[in-house]
């Protein structure tokens, strides 16, 4: 057996291991498997020894070869895009049949209740503010519209809640992600199985929470953020235009400006296009393309923003980074206010850290950090030169690595678990690229028989284990939460 593939194997076992004694541990400290516990212990047990039962051989090949079956009596393959259409229209019955019963998480109440208010005093941020401006924006405009008096004097659909506005935006970011991410792995995967791969590692991530009716303001900008990685990848393979990815980011941020991180895997496609090209006029035409867009998607919030009376200089006053207390980092050495609840390497953050990636992405970080062993433990002093597959891997690693660095270092006001949203997106980026690396380490450049068969294995494992997670948790919150 492939060292690759034990490796995996227990880890899998591990992972469900750990779930299913999630009720022996205390809630505060395994916050990232504890609803797991939420389940009935028979289908718990059964699902978790469902899943383990992949571990064996027998079994992993007799689940492949009824999939294989599956996949051949389904018609119309000839036409994938109308499947992608079908499947990503399909998905909104799920996300909005099982989709959050509760306001628990991040400030999904108080944006509820502050969006809705409209007596006099009503403060101007509920409509215009920085810290997540077209989301606010259009949810509001949205809430006004409808509930507002028509002609007539009645509200055009009375009673439409802004948790209503949210669930929906979240269910319609939903299809459109899993659209997106079809065309995605369509263009990173060489064959169907590699395909599948990257498709079921992402799809089975706790974050998905996100698109089953979740009232936050991190729910377009996943949409906006699997966009932009897409239309990166066509740029460095010169299928696009690199004004596109970079429009996609500008919008994407003024939804939400924590997705700004990904500027500088941005900033790296430019310089990889931009080197392509022979004369320096034509360069300097690039990164014209790169700068352009996000200076424009500015200039005009900054015109809506300042036309509602709230302009740029709110970023520095109510709007201010950093959220309650305005500081924007966790402490490095000493807490200083209700808002910050650790230093920076003490356990107790590094616990909360673990539990939150944990959650968002079960096997993520792990197969990041065994494709980084692999990689260290066959270093030459000869590296091959950078190709077109090793390009777009740098620049899934540049995003990761920002993203996976502001989950570490920003503080989140409400603590780790009632903040798991606010960087939920994140395991989106990472977990694309530890399902490209697993692609690679595994069947490496060259796809083998062997290599195949047991990537085949190794994903039908992750994907099984990584769906029963986040099914859990997905269930978990259709439990509505007592009041108080």
């Amino acid at each position: 057996m492939p060292l690759t593939d034990l490796v995996i194997r227990l880890a899998a076992l591990a992972a469900l291991a750990l779930h299913l004694m999630a009720s022996l541990l205390p809630e505060e400290m395994a916050w990232g498997i504890w609803f797991y516990t939420a389940l009935p212990p028979w289908l718990g047990w059964l699902g978790g020894l469902a899943v383990a039962s992949l571990t064996l051989s027998p079994v992993n090949d007799a689940l492949g070869r009824w999939l294989h079956r599956t996949w051949a009596a389904l018609p119309g393959k000839d036409h994938e895009q109308r499947w992608f259409v079908a499947v990503s229209v399909a998905m909104a019955i799920p996300f909005w049949l099982f989709r959050i019963r509760h306001l628990r998480w991040g400030d999904a109440d108080f944006i509820v209740k502050a969006l809705s208010y409209t007596g006099p005093d009503r403060p101007i941020w509920t409509i215009y503010n920085w810290q997540a401006p077209l989301t606010i924006f259009t949810h509001a405009q949205l809430w006004l519209l409808l509930n507002s008096p028509a002609g007539s004097g009645v509200p055009l659909i009375s009673g439409v809640g802004v948790d209503t506005l949210y669930a929906v935006t979240s269910v319609l970011s939903g299809v459109g992600f899993v659209y997106v991410l079809f065309h995605l792995a369509d263009s990173l995967g060489r064959d169907r199985l590699e395909k599948g791969t990257i498709f079921g590692l992402v799809i089975t991530t706790g974050s998905m929470q996100l698109f089953f009716g979740y009232v936050e303001n991190y729910t377009i900008i996943s949409l906006g953020l699997v966009l932009t990685l897409y239309l990166g990848v066509r740029c460095l393979r010169g299928e696009t235009s690199l004004a596109w990815p970079s429009l996609a980011l500008a919008i994407t941020n003024a939804f939400h400006p924590s997705t700004i991180v990904l500027w500088p895997a941005m900033g790296y496609v430019g310089w990889r296009v931009a080197g392509r090209r022979q004369s320096a006029r034509s360069r300097t035409s690039e990164w014209a393309k790169l700068i352009i867009p996000p200076i424009l998607i500015f200039a005009g919030l900054t015109a809506l923003m300042t036309a509602g009376g709230h302009g740029p200089g709110a970023m520095l006053v109510n709007d201010r980074p950093g959220g309650a207390d305005g500081i924007p980092f966790v402490p490095l050495f000493q807490v200083t206010t209700e808002w910050q609840h650790y230093t920076m390497f003490s356990l107790a953050h590094l616990l909360d850290w673990a539990n939150e990636h944990l959650l968002i992405s079960p096997f993520g970080l792990f197969l990041l950090l065994v494709a980084f062993v692999a990689r260290t433990a066959r270093r030459t002093s000869a590296e091959r030169p950078q190709d077109g597959e090793n390009t777009v891997l740098s620049f899934l690693t540049i995003a990761s690595l920002t993203y996976l660095l502001l989950t570490f270092v920003w503080n989140p006001d409400y603590g780790g678990r009632k903040d798991w949203d606010l960087f939920a997106p994140s395991a989106f980026v990472y977990t694309l690229l530890a399902a490209c690396l697993l692609i690679r380490q595994i069947k490496g450049r060259h796809a083998s028989p062997e290599g195949k068969h047991t990537l085949a294995r190794a994903a039908r494992l992750l994907v099984a284990a990584s769906a029963l997670h986040t099914l859990a948790w997905i269930y978990y919150n259709t439990i509505p939460w007592p009041p108080g």
